[in-house]
């Protein structure tokens, strides 16, 4: 294969993921119609509700993209899984719903303008990146699945 083949099986993949409506629901789809209180509902008391695994994706997708373009073993700086805004309204959850869809199309563009080398070139290589893929899609079925719990339950 040549490295432009590899890197239209690695976008296709990451397609896969999270947007592909064939394949998974895709971000957009999940989100759609949620409010803020929507958001915020937890299944039980310790559970994760959809904000924070909408804050915990982005921070790791723009943790991959900081990673394969320094080189370096970073982890989030705001950990990972960060803190829920001061204000939890309308335009708070937004302004999420708004970092993820960015960071989404962070990947995707640091891999159309990255080289093969350059994806490689990360502390954890490939690998790091392709795991990031999965990241993705099981979180965005966390949420899916949340979202059904919220509908049987009313």
């Amino acid at each position: 294969m040549t490295e432009a083949e590899i890197k239209d099986a690695l976008l296709l993949a990451y397609e896969y993921c999270y947007r592909h409506d064939e394949w998974v629901e895709s971000a957009e789809s999940t989100l759609m119609g949620l409010s803020a209180t929507d958001a915020l509902r937890r299944p039980a008391a310790t559970s994760k509700c959809i904000w924070e695994i909408v804050l915990h994706v982005a921070v790791w997708n723009e943790n991959i993209v900081e990673r394969t373009k320094t080189g370096e073993k970073t982890r989030p700086a705001e950990g990972a899984w960060p803190k829920l805004p001061g204000t939890t309204d309308d335009q708070a959850w937004e302004t999420a719903k708004t970092r993820l869809t960015r960071s989404l199309a962070s990947i995707e563009k640091m891999m159309r303008d990255a080289s093969l080398d350059e994806l490689n070139g990360g502390p954890y290589g490939l690998a790091d990146l392709l795991c990031r893929f999965f990241h993705v899609a099981y979180h965005l079925g966390q949420i899916v699945k949340l979202r059904e719990f919220r509908g049987a339950a009313g």
